[in-house]
């Protein structure tokens, strides 16, 4: 299989600055960040994660399972997750493979695909784009493979994305998208690209699409343009490129790793049952006069699950574009005033233990009750995440503009040096935590599998100091949760789990 499309100068240019980093060789600087599974070895083979110890081949892929949320199978709930990950070193040519077969597994019109030549091309020079700075700011851009004429026939009862035309098209090159993406704020438009009469990609023109299409990624409720099921890739920092149809994502290449589907630690079940006392708190916190009047109305427990969660998933998003890094620790309730803080922490800021550090649990409420007379009034046996997502409610929209407010508020303290510090039920302990303790982690446990059932010894000093430092305090307080961003972009979570020290990747 061809491997020299994808070997460019600025391909090579990429690899010498790694290089520079990593004088002792690429592998930590290039793929650390990731769960390397499947990073090769001196003989050039990958090393499973697999329980057996065996080996497997560089392009080897693990068949991922579905999942299911809360009280039903729910395929629109948050995002997607695999329950287990393996990955492999991909080329546009190994990745266009995959995509298709992908495509194809998931009933997307194959039509919506350009031919496979022009899909190696339009991966290959969004990967070599993403490589580019302009004016010392990274490239990152939406590129949607649409014509104009597909994208006015579509039917929606969605708002459809305001279509700009180039009246003369740009050769699709990295070039290109490097002048042009400014102009289609990754946020907010997208590239128009097509293949001309002689089968060249051509960029044609911009669709705007706003920018709530991210709460629909992030799984809050969504109410913004729509996008047809065509393909778009998404190059979101360098070497780190998503394939969607439409909003949904098809596959990932994330620092010369393949993923076929996520690896969403929220999905896993162990998560979910440290905060079940909580989600039981909250439900039983319900008016009784809402109760009453929602009479064979209920609210099923994961969406209490992912409410609180979409705000954690939307403060990750802004701690990582903002490539300053953070800590975030979730200690045990009672942490704040039975002297653990003490012990552990020294803070640049701690907040007096009053009502008004319980804001996030309290809009939570509000936003629950109110969601649960809007389910009532249609007569809804279960309120679940899905229906919530599809509900049209001023007071909803209005609660939801404000857990978006609290979420960057949380990213604005995790972003101060040191760690933001909340416990269980939600309460506001402070930020700027210095977590104290000297006594050393050797190793730390990485999940393979969102369970955490098969795990790969690593050794605790190959990550940096803020990693370092959560692996100290999850060691000491075992019932504490912490996740860490790296300036990068990476984000692990870390907590004892089956006995061992252990950090999951989040790649949703």
């Amino acid at each position: 299989m061809r491997r020299d499309v994808f070997f460019t100068p600025h391909f090579a240019m990429f690899w010498f600055r790694q290089l520079e980093r990593d004088p002792g060789g690429l592998g930590e600087n290039v793929v650390g960040t990731v769960a390397d599974a499947g990073q090769p070895d001196r003989n050039g083979r990958s090393h499973s994660p697999r329980g057996d110890g065996g080996m497997v081949a560089v392009l080897d892929i693990l068949n991922v399972g579905a999942h299911a949320h809360g009280c039903h199978s729910d395929e629109n709930a948050l995002s997607g997750t695999a329950n287990s990950m393996d990955q492999f070193s991909s080329y546009p040519a190994e990745m266009a493979s995959v995509l298709s077969k992908q495509w194809e597994s998931r009933g997307f019109p194959s039509d919506l695909l350009p031919p496979n030549a022009s899909l190696v091309s339009l991966l290959d020079v969004c990967y070599q784009a993403s490589l580019l700075r302009e004016e010392d700011s990274p490239v990152r851009c939406r590129v949607i493979y649409a014509s104009r004429t597909h994208l006015q026939s579509v039917t929606t009862e969605q708002p459809r994305p305001h279509v700009l035309s180039f009246s003369e098209p740009a050769t699709l090159s990295p070039h290109n998208l490097r002048k042009l993406y400014a102009a289609a704020d990754f946020y907010r438009a997208a590239l128009a690209v097509t293949t001309d009469d002689d089968g060249t990609l051509v960029i044609w023109g911009l669709v705007v699409t706003g920018t709530e299409w991210v709460n629909r990624v992030e799984g809050s409720r969504f109410d913004g343009v729509s996008l047809p099921p065509n393909l778009v890739v998404h190059a979101i920092r360098p070497g780190h490129l998503v394939a969607s149809s439409g909003y949904l994502r098809v596959l990932e290449t994330n620092q010369g790793q393949l993923l076929i589907d996520g690896f969403d630690p929220f999905r896993s079940t162990w998560i979910s049952s440290r905060f079940a006392n909580v989600r039981e708190e909250l439900l039983r916190r319900v008016p009784d006069e809402q109760v009453s009047e929602a009479g064979e109305t209920r609210v099923c427990e994961s969406f209490v699950r992912d409410l609180a969660q979409s705000v954690v998933r939307r403060v990750l998003r802004l701690v990582r574009n903002r490539r300053h890094g953070g800590l975030m620790v979730v200690l045990p309730n009672g942490a704040h005033d039975d002297g653990t803080c003490e012990q552990w922490l020294r803070f640049r800021v701690q907040f007096q233990s009053d009502d008004s550090t319980l804001l996030y649990r309290e809009m939570m409420q509000r936003l629950m009750a109110r969601a649960l007379a809007v389910a009532t009034t249609r007569q809804l046996a279960v309120l679940t995440w899905s229906d919530y997502q599809q509900f049209r409610d001023a007071e909803l929209r209005r609660l939801d503009d404000q857990l978006i407010d609290f979420s960057h508020f949380l990213a604005d303290m995790m972003t101060v040096d040191g760690a933001l510090i909340l416990d269980h039920s939600f309460r506001l302990i402070g930020f700027g935590g210095e977590i104290l303790g000297d006594t050393p982690v050797q190793n730390i446990h990485r999940a393979t599998d969102i369970e955490g059932h098969q795990t790969v010894v690593e050794p605790a000093d190959s990550a940096g100091t803020r990693h370092r430092s959560a692996y100290r305090l999850i060691n000491g307080l075992n019932r504490a949760i912490a996740v860490v961003v790296s300036q990068d972009g990476d984000v692990r979570f870390v907590a004892h789990h089956n006995g061992q020290l252990t950090y999951w990747p989040y790649l949703p």
